[in-house]
């Protein structure tokens, strides 16, 4: 069973491109498709929901975006969007998003003989269309049956998941549910399902975690098997193969070779990053994780001239920051500035984290010290959001000697879309996945500043 937003797709697309496209055309909706049976429904929820049941089209229309901004998951308000995003996507206008990981595993377990249904607070009629006109192709034939908060219930009822199990005729530990939201994995749970929390970076719930579930960061970790027919009358048996990360008594070992090679990884991407004059002098450093059980990652020396780094100027560092065994003789010691690159590992599930010295960084955070707001531009598609339609904001936060502060305060001041935070009168930190995704946000990120700073707004 599959949620969407945040599970096999991000968040922040259908945010920043469905959200938008639906708000503008609610309206024309209410007035010009009012009889159609579903729109009228859905009307009329509103107005019980309301109290109000001769409230009008434009009070509907106020109250619906209210709920948008709120972010409420109501179901009127999800099948009004359903109606307008399917006509969206039969249109040609929309295409969803997948995260790559996922439509490979989800044709090979539909070819192993899995079952696959879908569950989410967005409306059947939205679903089926996001599964139909996907960039891989119509992907409606991998999934059997769809499941909302009207034909279902709440998903964060444990009632709603027995009534599915009961409608797929399938005994509860016979289901295994993906999602990232814990509330939500909790309710399976208690309904008996089997629980596997998807928890990708950048996503809303990355950091509440997934309590007591198995965790996976992609559908790549999950090993679902068919075959067992441990009950009666039942078809594929399903079970979701742990994460590395929860492996019971599982311990990543990291040896000096494989530092040394991080260390010729992160000697690469230094002299590229000096060559652009983002690394003067010795400033600057770069980590890539390397276990996260324990937490272990590789970082640039200090002290240091980052355009002339060797494959054994790194150290190995635990998840304070701390050199531990493991890293070659001479290497020298971290900089103090290690502990906050462990920091936002642990806080964003990064695999490498960038820290440049720029001039448009310093510049724009003595500017805008509250944030920077960016907005339609092309180039925000390199992180992910939308191009138009959408803003988002770089935080700035002020700069600190004490690494834990200023963890404190890059955690507080975080945005979940921004893989990015401009240090005040330091520089710029930015993180990705891997070294290479973190050298794009980089590029972009420091583009983007280029851009405010010549825009010359206050």
């Amino acid at each position: 069973m599959l949620d969407i937003e945040g599970t096999t797709s991000a968040t922040g697309f259908v945010v920043g491109e469905l959200y938008p496209y639906a708000r503008k055309r609610l309206g024309r909706l209410l007035t010009e498709r009012a009889a159609e049976p579903e729109v009228r429904r859905a009307v009329d929820q509103v107005r019980a929901m309301l109290g109000e049941p001769a409230a009008d089209a434009a009070r509907i229309e106020r109250t619906l975006g209210a709920w948008l901004d709120e972010d409420r998951k109501a179901t009127p308000l999800k099948a009004l969007q359903g109606v307008v995003w399917a006509e969206g996507f039969a249109s040609g206008e929309l295409v969803s998003h997948f995260y790559p990981d996922v439509v490979p595993r989800l044709r090979a377990w539909h070819a192993a003989g899995v079952r696959l249904h879908v569950y989410s607070s967005g409306s059947v009629t939205a679903q089926r269309a996001w599964f139909g006109h996907s960039p891989q192709g119509d992907l409606r034939p991998l999934a059997e049956k769809y499941y909302d908060t009207e034909n279902a219930g709440p998903k964060l009822v444990a009632a709603s998941y027995e009534a599915i199990a009961a409608d797929l005729g399938a005994a509860p530990r016979r289901v295994l549910f993906l999602s990232d939201r814990p509330g939500e994995l909790d309710a399976a749970g208690a309904a008996g399902w089997r629980t596997a929390g998807v928890r990708r970076p950048g996503e809303p719930y990355y950091e509440s975690g997934v309590g007591d579930h198995p965790e996976v960061a992609s559908f790549a970790e999950l090993e679902i098997r068919t075959g067992g027919g441990a009950e009666a009358g039942e078809g594929a048996g399903v079970a979701a193969g742990r994460s590395a990360r929860k492996t019971v008594g599982a311990k990543e070992a990291v040896g000096a070779e494989e530092v040394r090679r991080a260390g010729a990884r992160l000697a690469r991407e230094a002299a590229r990053f000096a060559s652009f004059g983002w690394m003067r002098g010795t400033s600057g450093n770069l980590s890539v994780v390397l276990a996260r059980d324990p937490l272990r990652l590789a970082v640039t020396a200090s002290g240091r001239d980052k355009g002339e780094l060797t494959a054994d100027d790194v150290v190995l560092v635990d998840g304070r920051g701390a050199p531990v065994a493991g890293t070659a003789a001479g290497a020298g010691r971290p900089s103090a500035e290690a502990g906050l690159h462990a920091r936002v590992v642990r806080l964003t599930g990064a695999g490498a984290v960038v820290h440049v010295h720029t001039v448009a960084a310093v510049a724009m955070g003595r500017r805008r010290p509250g944030g920077i707001v960016l907005r339609d531009v092309e180039m925000l598609k390199g992180l992910g959001l939308p191009a138009e339609g959408a803003s988002v904001r770089l935080p700035v936060i002020a700069n600190s000697q004490d690494m834990n502060g200023l963890g404190d305060r890059l955690e507080e001041a975080r945005e979940p879309r921004m893989p990015a935070v401009v240090v005040a009168g330091h520089g710029l930190y930015v993180w990705g996945t891997d070294l290479l995704q973190a050298r794009h946000h980089a590029e972009v990120v420091q583009w983007l500043l280029e851009l405010e700073l010549a825009s010359g707004r206050g």
